[in-house]
């Protein structure tokens, strides 16, 4: 007959259990100390059902964990599996190893919905022991023929299940199935042994989450270092222009919401200046900004630098990857020359923003995320769409605040004040004692059309710099070299002679040939072209096509 022990304390097994208050409380205390020492989780759940098996006298043990598929190792790397669904709710899950029979956890009972009749459901719903020492006229109402066929051929003839509960919160079932008839009064040292059970369990779910925190602080640590260690131009906006103040103004208009903001302008112009000024203002500036370039990943791992990997999902996936929007959750990703990305990482890309769940490569799980994107690029995102480089309905999305950053050449009261600050930098960099530049220096940098904006300027300084024998820095040797074309405004002179004033594109032809006479035509690698230039090396390419730019320079 089947008993329901109710709220008592409850089973222990046939002849195998030990005899004896001492030889249990023996028996307890190895299995104690076996589960206290083993923070893995699977190593925990194999140590118990062992200990039922080799202990207690259970014929077969298995423990089933309450788990949602997401938290489910087996389900979350290979979908759902098993006879039934979960339908998205928590239900058992074998996760361990069966002890005294082999059995896969992966097989086709290793998922198993509350609502369908089971011995371990029952358990779980109800969260009080049971056992029968009539297994099929208990229990083979809830079973196929093919499992009644299986138990029968195993000779089992008894059945009993206890809840593994920890302060209240289910945590899940042990079953157990025996060849002889159990004992109901040495239940108690089941419960006693349940109990311990679940504390070692959730030892070791705490262990994992608090090794998935670690790794996750290693990885935000490493980026924060390697963005620390990163060159960059300057520390802060700087600049009292019209221009630049109607820009910061739709900073701060956008920081504190989080609207997803389109950052465009010419290369150079501070754009990722802008978007560190928008998290450092908004809610999330407690949290780090995670920046990515979506134009130096090479095109085969884009989708992994984003969205991260699963150990396996491909050729020298040796273990799971964080990717950068699983890294920015709660703050802010920022997509430098989002322009450059594959138009099927742009899809994916679509369904971020609108759903804000994204799945690894190789998973199958449907992760969500609360990132702040601040996306920007270079090009003419109207023309791209047009041109079907880039998804209009992608565009759409990121192009809900835009915010263009003038160019250099649009702002030359704010020239004085960038060499003013570049000056200082390079002062303590290189060690020397500059005071000022001439004047005649000064007029000569605002009246240039600066292609490559505060990037070019930075360059130019410092090579007047490196070049100043005094005090008293001029530009007039590091600003064009013998032959250049001269790219000075109307009023100005190019070393004395006159010369036509190029249009904007004429000047950035011969910018881009200047650098390349330097390197030798050649566009990639840290003596490239593109390094000069300060530019991805596909960016590069696109725009020599665009303006006709043979590689070979001429």
């Amino acid at each position: 007959m089947a008993t329901d022990l109710g709220t008592s304390q409850g089973t222990a097994y046939g002849s195998a259990t030990p005899s004896g208050p001492s030889a249990r409380l023996e028996m307890l205390r190895r299995v104690t100390r076996s589960l206290a020492a083993a923070p893995d989780l699977s190593v925990v759940l194999g140590s118990i059902t062992s200990a039922l098996v080799e202990h207690a006298g259970a014929a077969l043990a298995r423990v089933a964990l309450y788990l949602g598929d997401d938290e489910c190792d087996i389900c979350r790397t290979r979908g759902p599996v098993g006879t039934h669904r979960s339908e998205g709710a928590k239900c058992l899950h074998h996760l361990a190893p069966s002890s005294g029979i082999v059995m896969d956890p992966a097989g086709p009972d290793h998922l198993l919905p509350l609502t369908i009749p089971s011995l371990p459901g029952r358990v779980a719903r109800e969260r009080r022991p049971w056992f029968s020492n009539d297994l099929m006229r208990d229990v083979a109402g809830d079973l196929t023929p093919e499992e009644i066929a299986r138990l029968l051929e195993l000779g089992f003839v008894s059945i009993g299940g206890y809840p593994l509960e920890f302060r209240g919160e289910l945590l899940g079932v042990i079953g157990i199935l025996g060849r002889q008839p159990f004992e109901p009064q040495a239940f108690e040292l089941l419960a006693i042994f349940a109990d311990q059970a679940a504390m070692a369990i959730k030892s070791a779910y705490l262990f994992r989450e608090l090794q998935q925190y670690k790794d996750r602080l290693q990885v935000e640590n490493a980026y924060l270092q390697e963005e620390i260690r990163a060159e960059r131009g300057f520390e802060e906006i700087i600049g009292q222009s019209p221009a630049l103040k109607a820009v910061l103004r739709k900073v701060k208009q956008v920081a504190g919401v989080d609207t997803t903001v389109l950052l465009t302008g010419e290369t150079g112009t501070g754009k990722e200046l802008i978007a560190r000024a928008i998290h450092a203002l908004s809610p999330r500036s407690d949290r780090p900004m995670i920046k990515v370039n979506c134009g130096a990943i090479p095109q085969g791992v884009v989708e992994s630098e984003l969205f991260g990997h699963e150990r396996g999902a491909f050729t020298g996936a040796l273990q799971r990857r964080i990717g950068r929007f699983e890294l920015a959750d709660t703050g802010t990703l920022f997509m430098d020359e989002v322009g450059e990305l594959p138009l099927d990482t742009q899809i994916k890309l679509l369904r971020v923003l609108q759903e804000q769940e994204f799945e690894r490569v190789g998973g199958t799980r449907a992760l969500k995320v609360d990132a702040r994107l601040v996306a920007a690029t270079n090009r003419e995102p109207e023309k791209e769409v047009a041109e079907g480089r880039f998804r209009a309905d992608l565009f759409y999305r990121l192009n809900v605040f835009p915010i263009r950053v003038p160019p250099l050449r649009e702002r030359p009261g704010d020239i004085p004040l960038l060499v003013r600050y570049f000056l200082s930098h390079f002062r303590r960099k290189l060690g020397k004692p500059l005071e000022g530049m001439t004047r005649e220096s000064l007029e000569r940098l605002q009246r240039y059309e600066w292609p490559g904006n505060i990037r070019e300027l930075q360059n130019v300084i410092e090579r007047a710099c490196v070049l100043a024998r005094g005090p008293v820095v001029g530009v007039t040797d590091a600003l064009r070299a013998p032959g250049d074309a001269a790219v000075v405004r109307e009023g100005g002179d190019a070393g004395g002679d006159a010369e036509p004033i190029l249009t904007l594109e004429e000047s950035e032809r011969a910018h881009i040939r200047r650098a390349l006479a330097e390197t030798g035509g050649k566009i990639h690698g840290p003596d490239g072209a593109a390094a000069l230039l300060d530019v991805n090396g596909s960016t590069l390419r696109s725009r020599m096509q665009r303006l006709g730019v043979e590689k070979h320079a001429s």
